[in-house]
């Protein structure tokens, strides 16, 4: 049986989730209230990025850029392994291999495992050597690579074996020198950098824009949205969570301006 996709509560449901005497995060609630416009909780800042990371559309593109990004690493993390699996059966006897074939395909590895250590080398430089096992693991299969590469080369006279050798070499070369980095280089920390105040005109802009895009939602949706409101803030109310005059406060601040109006 499928299950059905977990939807994110309603601003009622989500205030009855609150421990009772807790500070109430209104702008939060008020984000709860706007769930199923992601226009408009992209206009209200950080209060609402818990919403909108619930939402299931983000959380599916959250998903399948992990599962692209796992797939793309474990290329290029282990492309030098299939390179050296592509010619250890010809090297050492085991099987017969077309050469013509393996070589390239341990080559094409070789580059895939460069591009790494070339941007290994690049972040070392930048401050941040902690690549060492990485570079090393790489430099060692790009030896073995090597050493595979010349045995079938010369055994069946592959074309331009010699360049893919020469790129083994360059590769365990920059595996090194990311070893060597990550033991000489001190490690540098970057200072947190500064979160830039919003000015007054920003926010006026930020503001005008929220209100427009309130403004540009049908009147009954907009008049469904403050019942939910309500009925999150009268709950609130009841358990004591709010002050009656807090409460009166909440309902009559307009759809979108909750958090600053309380």
């Amino acid at each position: 049986m499928r299950r059905a996709p977990r939807q994110i509560p309603t601003a009622a449901e989500w205030a009855r989730t609150l421990p009772r005497g807790a500070r109430v995060p209104w702008s939060e609630l008020e984000a709860h209230v706007l769930r199923e416009h992601p226009a408009v909780l992209r206009l209200m800042g950080p209060a609402a990025a818990g919403v909108r990371a619930s939402r299931p559309g983000f959380r599916a593109m959250l998903g399948v850029g992990i599962v692209l990004g796992g797939v793309v690493l474990l290329a290029i993390v282990w492309a030098p392994i299939w390179g050296l699996a592509t010619l250890s059966g010809d090297a050492f006897g085991v099987r017969d291999v077309d050469g013509a074939v393996a070589v390239p395909v341990a080559g094409v590895s070789l580059l895939v495992a460069a591009v790494l250590q070339l941007g290994l080398l690049v972040r070392a430089l930048r401050g941040r050597p902690d690549a060492a096992g990485i570079g090393g693991g790489t430099a060692v299969l790009a030896v073995l690579i090597g050493i595979g590469t010349a045995l079938v080369g010369a055994r069946q006279d592959v074309p331009a074996w010699t360049a893919w050798v020469g790129l083994a070499a360059a590769v365990a070369a920059l595996g090194l020198a990311n070893v060597v980095l990550a033991r000489v280089l001190p490690h540098r920390t970057a200072p947190p950098r500064p979160r830039d105040a919003a000015s007054p005109g920003d926010r006026l802009d930020r503001d005008r824009a929220l209100d427009e895009a309130i403004a540009a939602l049908p009147e009954a949706e907009r008049t469904r949205l403050l019942d939910d409101r309500r009925r999150a803030i009268e709950w609130l109310r009841l358990q004591g969570t709010v002050s009656p005059d807090e409460a009166a406060r909440a309902m009559r601040a307009p759809l979108g301006r909750l958090g600053a109006s309380t």
